[in-house]
């Protein structure tokens, strides 16, 4: 087994209420990763809550909070690190229920052997470091490398997704296409440089404005798009017409924006984003700096 070969990884946090099983647990891991010990469980999970780890190893028995319960919080709070549990007691087949809220990747039995520890340890180090990659790789694959908001293929994946379950549930979904206004003047007078500053700030004004549940993307060249979950068309209007303001404030140029929802306008997703765009056309078409709606292509 190679000294070494996990540096650079998140640390190990290991809980047992046994200051020896700690003290011998953490000088069998340090060969794979900083190692972090607990006796208590409760302070344990404080720094669960504000740390990640690679890989969380608990004892069952614990006065103040058994192993299971413990991984069970570990889970909902890091859901991508891998635990273990570690226990005197080989059968569990009366806690199957438990097992399974905890959702273990493993668990070895006291005493154990170092040669075994490590081995399972490094196993589900290697698992944890290719899912952290894979990881990076989709969110690069998804991330549109000038602004760092989402992609085109990002923007069309969360809109179907979120389409569907508006007509599933029979909820609101609307959705803001927007461009900047004279871009390619900016870029004919200034260069692309300081074309590319201003997409950059745009991008940033239209994050600000967001919400937890909304999406952000460059949809191509100068436009952008933003999707609102639960939104009606009335408050999506409102939403553009502030976004105007801030890209006015923080970008400096002009932005026309075109408005469409479900489930007035459109009756699928790419209806959604034509009717948004068309209405965002007529914005341009009409005196630009301005926000429309699919309300205003009847007109």
């Amino acid at each position: 087994m190679r000294t070494g070969l996990f540096k650079g990884l998140l640390p190990i946090l290991v809980v047992d209420d046994e200051v020896e099983i700690t003290k011998s647990l953490a000088r069998d891991l340090r060969r794979h990763a900083v190692v972090e010990t607990f006796t208590n469980p409760l302070e344990a999970l404080k720094a669960v809550a504000e740390k990640s780890y690679s890989l969380i190893l608990s004892d069952l028995k614990m006065p103040q909070m058994n192993g299971l319960d413990f991984l069970a919080e570990c889970r909902t709070l890091q859901p991508k690190a891998q635990r273990i549990l570690l226990t005197a007691y080989i059968d569990l087949a009366s806690l199957p229920d438990s097992i399974n809220k905890a959702n273990l990747n493993f668990f070895l039995t006291k005493p154990w052997e170092p040669a075994d520890l490590q081995e399972v340890v490094e196993r589900f180090q290697r698992l944890g470091e290719l899912e952290r990659e894979n990881e990076e790789l989709r969110k690069l694959a998804l991330t549109d490398g000038l602004t760092g908001i989402a992609n085109h293929r990002y923007f069309w994946e969360r809109l179907d997704s979120e389409f569907s379950r508006a007509k599933r549930y029979g909820r609101p979904l609307s959705l803001i296409m927007s461009d900047v206004d004279n871009f390619k003047k900016i870029n004919d007078s200034f260069g692309h440089p300081k074309g590319d500053e201003v997409l950059k700030a745009c991008a940033n004004a239209l994050v600000q404005g967001q919400r937890i549940s909304d999406t952000v993307a460059r949809y191509g060249g100068e436009e952008f798009a933003i999707i609102l979950p639960e939104v009606t068309r009335p408050k999506a209007l409102e939403i553009a017409e502030r976004l105007l303001i801030k890209v006015d404030e923080i970008a400096k140029v002009g932005m026309s924006f075109g408005v469409a929802s479900y489930p007035d306008d459109a009756t699928s997703s790419t209806e959604l984003v034509d009717k948004a765009d068309r209405a965002l056309l007529k914005a341009k078409a009409t005196g630009k700096h301005k926000v429309l709606t699919a309300l205003d292509l009847k007109e």
